[in-house]
């Protein structure tokens, strides 16, 4: 009897330090998981809404079978509505491509047409920053540029459009931002033919490529999660 009782005791004794260790592991706190949300930084802390992002590139190039579009400078202002979420919003109802092509002010260089302005429209864009590393710009109806050649008599224009020009950028993991850079890769921009004071010389598409570095007020913007 005496053996039976020292059994169950230590098979109860047993049970209890199971049960104690179980206790102990389901009580073990898990890292918490990275945030998914996009957060938009300056060096003044989390960019608010109504905040104007300044986007700037130095090396945009339409490539065409007709020849190349080159741009010294270009400006993409895009006011924040929406920060620290999935999809960071803003808006943009300006954008800015010009050089000094020959010393025309304001003109881009052509490889086959001599000096370019360069005009945007369909605004405003809405613009969207994704979780994934993902810009894009989508116009009122297109994005839509207008080259005007000085050289050409009218009509002397050509207007390229795309439902969207889409970037990418790389996302800072949490407490770990990195610099705003966006990258578009040969975007593809269609003909419209029917544009007022469309030359005979415009080629049927372009791909636009360029590297954009953003800053606001305060400074460089960074993204993390």
């Amino acid at each position: 009897m005496k053996q039976v009782k020292t059994v169950s005791l230590c098979f109860a004794a047993a049970l209890a330090i199971g049960a104690m260790f179980a206790s102990t592991a389901s009580a073990v706190v898990k890292p918490p998981k990275e945030s998914k949300n996009l957060v938009i930084r300056d060096p003044a802390g989390v960019v608010p809404t109504g905040t104007t992002l300044n986007a700037a590139t130095s090396n945009l190039v339409t490539v065409t079978a007709a020849g190349n579009l080159e741009c010294e400078h270009g400006l993409l202002p895009v006011t924040l509505t929406t920060n620290s979420a999935t999809k960071v919003l803003g808006t943009s109802t300006s954008d800015f491509n010009y050089g000094s092509y020959l010393g025309v002010e304001g003109a881009c260089k052509t490889s086959a047409a001599g000096p370019a302005i360069i005009t945007t429209s369909a605004f405003p864009w809405s613009a969207a920053f994704t979780n994934k590393g993902l810009e894009t710009e989508k116009g009122t109806k297109k994005v839509t540029f207008t080259s005007t050649f000085l050289g050409l008599a009218p009509p002397n224009k050509c207007t390229f459009e795309a439902a969207k020009l889409t970037s990418t950028f790389t996302v800072g993991k949490e407490k770990a931002p990195v610099p705003l850079k966006f990258t578009t890769p040969s975007q593809l921009f269609k003909l419209n033919k029917k544009a007022a004071g469309t030359a005979p010389i415009c080629p049927p598409s372009g791909t636009l490529s360029g590297e954009w570095t953003v800053t606001d007020v305060n400074g460089v913007v960074s993204t993390e999660l």
